[in-house]
């Protein structure tokens, strides 16, 4: 599929098949594979809509070969929209004019991106080359670009990816050892990057981004669950207990992938004392609609702990609801409080499977952390 982002077309790849009477899509970002089941066809039209996020295909079928339509991030606003068009048999996300002869990319590189206003942000990028074909993401000081895929051609490399949610291009070209490029996010956000070979990049510690403000000793809130019913901290089901506190909300991408995680890891650790809370930041146009897409959310990743809501629209802050943070500047930002109420960490962002050995060591380091508090 081609996505046309005015200036630039964003290809990814997908597979449509039935299965069981129904028909059922795979999104294919390199190693991921996104699975989608909300479709609906009636006479020559397809209409698609993404799992958990809030957007949707919709498509005409021109023929047995070939798709056509918008699609719509209802998230953006109702009027974010982007044309597309799809057509069988297509492989390759970036087809090269001519026989390829890739330069080959090192493994990590120091990246600076630079925005129109002149401002900057720094980031590591991390590749995986197999002869031309390229995996790999961009890990930011907030996160991850997620699971990016494409080709390095000639003196080119191109990047894409789609999850339901964002819809990622990245292309640059090689200016001797540096590679200088473009990224575009939809239509309406981009940037210019540089990106220098460095096997020792490092960004900041994210376990210093976000700290409790002087006079504050401790972490409080008290939300209210689907139900309504007030939650906080100081209730029995938390006495004694190691908890995460997991700032987030349900239109965030790394989000879903910290929340897989850390479904994961009170499974492995709940009955030894592990308490995990989710506090959602929605953005959405009313208290229902977000409580919806919470739902889908907890249904989707089969996380077993409370989801809150600190907040539904775009106007919700969360340092009003948390005074006693910094900031915020990351989603998701996560809290680890020991079994008497003592903050001990809080980690900015997150670097999902996308990011490869930052990912296997986040997991590692977590694990030993909330072993060692469950310890004591």
């Amino acid at each position: 599929m081609q996505m046309d982002l005015g200036e630039q077309k964003l290809p990814f790849n997908f597979t449509l098949e039935e299965k069981d009477g129904k028909l059922k899509m795979q999104i294919l970002n390199g190693e991921e594979k996104i699975e989608v089941e909300g479709l609906r066809q009636t006479e020559d039209s397809l209409f698609i809509q993404l799992p958990i996020f809030e957007s949707v295909f919709k498509l005409k079928v021109i023929d047995d070969s070939e798709l056509e339509g918008i699609w719509v991030n209802y998230y953006k606003s109702p009027d974010y929209k982007l044309k597309v068009k799809a057509k069988y048999g297509d492989s390759f996300r970036f087809k090269p004019k001519q026989a390829t002869q890739p330069n080959p990319l090192a493994n990590k590189y120091e990246v600076l991106f630079t925005e129109d206003d002149s401002s900057s942000f720094p980031a590591i990028g991390i590749f995986k080359q197999e002869g031309d074909q390229l995996i790999g993401t961009f890990a930011t000081e907030t996160g991850d670009y997620r699971h990016l895929a494409g080709q390095s051609i000639n003196d080119s490399i191109f990047l894409s990816t789609f999850d339901g949610s964002h819809a990622f291009l990245f292309k640059g070209e090689h200016q001797d050892s540096v590679i200088k490029g473009a990224f575009w996010s939809g239509n309406h956000y981009k940037a210019n990057w540089t990106a220098k070979p460095n096997a020792n990049a490092k960004l900041r510690d994210p376990d210093s981004l976000t700290f409790l403000k002087e006079g504050y000793d401790s972490f409080e809130f008290s939300l209210p669950n689907a139900n309504g019913k007030m939650v906080s901290l100081t209730d029995s089901l938390h006495k004694n207990k190691v908890v995460i506190v997991q700032v987030m909300g349900s239109w965030c991408p790394n989000c879903l992938d910290e929340t897989r995680f850390l479904t994961q890891l009170y499974k492995e650790y709940h009955q030894e004392g592990l308490a995990v809370i989710a506090l959602a930041f929605e953005r959405t146009t009313s208290k229902e609609k977000a409580l919806e897409n919470l739902a889908e959310l907890q249904q989707e990743t089969k996380a077993p702990y409370p989801f809150l809501l600190g907040g539904w629209n775009r106007d919700s802050q969360p340092t009003e609801v948390l005074p006693m943070l910094n900031k915020i500047m990351s989603y998701p930002t996560a809290i680890f409080i020991d079994r008497k109420g003592n903050v001990r960490k809080i980690h900015t962002g997150f670097y999902g499977p996308g990011t490869g050995s930052y990912y296997q060591e986040f997991v590692s380091d977590t694990e030993q952390f909330v072993d060692s508090l469950l310890a004591e």
